[in-house]
């Protein structure tokens, strides 16, 4: 089986078991229904102004509540944007369940053989400090020929 193959496989099964039933879901759902499939309530919920509720039930998935109605729900999604032998960057809009006109988290992942690094990636911010380090390393121009005729004098005793 290919590698890329079993690890989607084995996302996709770690994600099934982490939260059993959230596939389930629909709009419509009643809070005890919405319980009820998910076999628990949720791990922490989050109140907003207009008086609705976000029930996250890990960090990966969660749904909105309106009046104790399941209105809308959201999962993490993850794509790799760029991948070589050496780094791979992952983009991550994690899951937000939060009333129309409010913004999620968004993360950036740098995974390199020296660890990986979290947050948000600017490309340009990146080249200019790559830019910036090369600079810094440049060699320094040869220093000019001797005007002597090019032999070397040694200092007298």
């Amino acid at each position: 089986m290919r590698p890329s193959l079993l690890s989607a496989m084995l996302a996709l099964a770690t994600t099934g078991c982490a939260t059993p039933g959230f596939e389930k879901l629909y709009p419509g759902m009643t809070a005890a229904q919405v319980a009820d499939t998910m076999g628990r309530g949720p791990a922490r919920a989050q109140e907003f102004a207009d008086g609705s509720a976000a029930w996250y039930f890990d960090e990966d998935h969660c749904v909105l509540m309106r009046d104790h109605v399941l209105v809308a729900k959201s999962t993490t999604e993850t794509r790799t944007a760029v991948h070589t032998p050496v780094a791979s960057l992952k983009d991550s809009t994690k899951a937000w369940c939060g009333p129309p006109g409010t913004d999620g988290k968004h993360e950036q992942r740098i995974e390199t053989p020296f660890g990986t690094f979290k947050g948000t990636v600017d490309p340009a911010a990146v080249t200019e400090q790559v830019k910036n380090s090369v600079r810094a390393q440049q060699v320094p121009p040869a220093s000019p020929p001797a005007t002597d005729g090019g032999q070397a004098t040694q200092p007298a005793p």
